[in-house]
């Protein structure tokens, strides 16, 4: 219990990271898009998602090569401890470089008056994906299960995330 909290802990120091640059860029794409001028709205979502896998890979590369300074900024524990903390580490936030482009479209969504769109991909890594994914793939995997569970969402989410705002992009072609 101890490892899987020190991961979302970790995680949300990431995620908050990407929602500022989302709340930071939400009043751009709002005036932007009731404005009409699409352009400022599409470089202003570029930009922000640039930014996004940017800090999500320096954080993945981190998660993956620093995971015991990471755990052991949280404490200290016996070598068994600090397998198992590295191994979650490294395996639940193996896909964290995809995972930034999903809270800043969430806000996106939201900024440009969709926002049960921006509910949605808010919800679709944490309620939609994980939390059915930890409560199923242990049944099957074991322990295994609740760590690789999180990738998953992560791809599941981005995928979603993109595709949402892909067409959202696309369609402002056909307003303007």
């Amino acid at each position: 219990i101890a490892c899987v909290g020190i991961v979302s802990k970790v995680n949300m120091v990431f995620l908050a990271i990407c929602i500022g640059i989302s709340q930071g860029a939400q009043p751009i794409w709002g005036f932007n898009y009731g404005a009409r001028k699409f352009d400022r709205v599409r470089q202003t979502y570029k930009y922000s998602a640039t930014a996004c896998t940017i800090i999500a890979v320096i954080f993945f590369l981190c998660f993956q090569f620093f995971p015991h300074q990471i755990v052991g900024m949280f404490g200290g524990g016996s070598d068994l401890y600090f397998k198992f903390a590295e191994n979650y580490l490294r395996i639940f936030m193996l896909l964290t470089f995809a995972n930034g482009i999903q809270p800043m479209s969430s806000g996106f969504f939201t900024s440009i008056g969709k926002a049960k769109l921006g509910i949605v991909v808010s919800l679709t890594r944490q309620v939609i994906f994980l939390l059915p994914l930890i409560l199923i793939f242990p049944l099957y995997m074991g322990i295994d299960g609740v760590m690789y569970a999180g990738p998953i969402a992560d791809a599941a989410a981005g995928i979603v995330a993109i595709g949402f705002a892909l067409k959202e992009l696309r369609a402002m072609d056909e307003i303007a």
